[in-house]
C-alpha cells in the first residue's frame, strides 16, 4: 500500500484526483487544498480521498506527488513537501515556475534527494500524437504552425514547444519573440497575465515553426504540419486530423484524432511510474531546459512592458 498525493485541487487538480482515484484499491490517496469551499463538495464526491489543508498533515512517505498548484506558489510548496515527507516521484504541472532561479533550485533538490520528476505536457500521452510521431519519424524536414484566437498563449505555448520537440525528436534551438504584441492583458486567473502575437523558431529537422494567438478573434485552434511528402491539419477540438499525400493524389483524407482528458490520463501515468519507474511525460531536466528557453526571454518582455523585474507572471 502506497501513498499518493495531489497538491492543489482546483479545476485541474480535481481532474488529476479523479483519475488517480481509480488506483485507490492499492493505494491511499491524499489531497492538499487550503480552500475549504473546494474541499466540501469533493469530500462528498470522493469520500475515499483524505483531504488535508496543509502539507504538514501528509504522511511522511509518498510514492507519487502531483503538483497542480499555480506557478507562483509551486516552489514554496515543493520546499514544504520535501522538508516534511520522503518523496519518490513527482509530476509537476506547467508552466513550472515564474523565476529563473527556481528551476535551478528545484533541480538541485531533486538531484540531492534522488527524486524522479516529470512535467505534465500531456500531449505526449495521447495515442494520436504517438501515432503521428511514428508517421513523421522518417521525414527529412518538418514545418509546424499553430494558430487560433484567445487560446491562452502565455500558459499554453509551452505545450506547443513540447509537442514540437516530441514530434521532431529534436530540441528547440531557436526562438524569436519579436512578433509579440505589446498589449498585455489580465488572464482569467487573478494575478496572472496573457499576451498575443507570434513566436517563431526552429528545432533541428523542424526547419520552422510559428505559434500564433490573435486577440479578440473567434479563430479556432488549428495545428498544421508540412513535410517534404505529406501535409496534416489537426483539429484537436473536433477530434480529427486531415492528411494529404501522394498516395491519395493529394486529396484530403480525414481520420480520428482523439484527445485524452486529464481525468483519463493521470492514473495510467502514475501506474506506469509506480510499476516501471518511467512514463511518457518529459523528464524534469528536459522540461526545465525548454522552459528556460521560453521563460527567460518572456521575463525580459514583461519587464520591458512595465511588469515586475525577474518575474514571468504566467501559470
Amino acid at each position: 500500500m502506497s501513498n499518493l498525493a495531489v497538491i492543489g485541487v482546483g479545476a485541474l487538480g480535481k481532474r488529476h484526483l479523479q483519475s488517480i482515484s481509480d488506483l485507490r484499491g492499492d493505494n491511499t490517496i491524499y489531497a492538499v487544498e487550503i480552500n475549504e469551499n473546494i474541499i466540501k463538495p469533493l469530500q462528498i464526491e470522493m469520500p475515499w480521498v483524505h483531504f488535508v489543508t496543509s502539507i504538514d498533515k501528509l504522511p511522511v512517505e509518498i510514492a507519487v506527488a502531483v503538483f497542480a498548484t499555480s506557478a507562483n506558489v509551486r516552489r514554496v510548496l515543493f520546499e514544504q513537501l520535501i522538508a516534511h515527507s520522503h518523496i519518490s516521484n513527482i509530476i509537476f504541472e506547467k508552466v513550472l515556475f515564474q523565476k529563473e532561479e527556481d528551476y535551478y533550485y528545484v533541480k538541485q533538490k531533486l538531484d540531492e534527494l534522488g527524486i524522479k520528476a516529470w512535467v505534465n505536457c500531456a500531449r505526449r500521452e495521447w495515442d494520436a500524437y504517438k501515432n503521428l510521431k511514428q508517421e513523421l519519424n522518417n521525414c527529412r524536414e518538418i514545418h509546424f504552425s499553430v494558430a487560433g484566437g484567445n487560446w491562452g498563449m502565455g500558459c499554453n505555448t509551452i505545450h506547443m514547444l513540447d509537442i514540437i520537440e516530441f514530434l521532431s525528436n529534436e530540441k528547440v534551438d531557436y526562438l524569436n519573440f519579436s512578433g509579440l504584441d505589446d498589449h498585455i492583458v489580465e488572464s482569467k486567473r487573478n494575478g496572472f497575465y496573457e499576451f498575443f502575437g507570434t513566436i517563431t523558431g526552429t528545432a533541428g529537422k523542424c526547419k520552422s515553426f510559428s505559434i500564433i494567438c490573435i486577440e479578440d478573434s473567434p479563430l479556432p485552434f488549428v495545428i498544421q504540419i508540412t513535410t517534404e511528402s505529406s501535409r496534416y491539419i489537426v483539429h484537436e477540438g473536433h477530434g480529427k486530423i486531415m492528411k494529404s499525400d501522394a498516395t491519395s493524389s493529394w486529396n484530403w483524407q480525414e481520420f480520428e484524432f482523439k484527445p485524452v482528458y486529464q481525468s483519463q490520463m493521470t492514473g495510467r501515468v502514475v501506474k506506469s511510474i509506480m510499476n516501471c519507474q518511467e512514463c511518457n511525460l518529459a523528464k524534469y531536466n528536459d522540461a526545465m531546459e525548454l522552459h528556460l528557453k521560453y521563460i527567460v526571454p518572456l521575463i525580459a518582455f514583461f519587464n520591458a512592458n512595465g511588469m515586475e523585474e525577474k518575474l514571468c507572471p504566467i501559470t
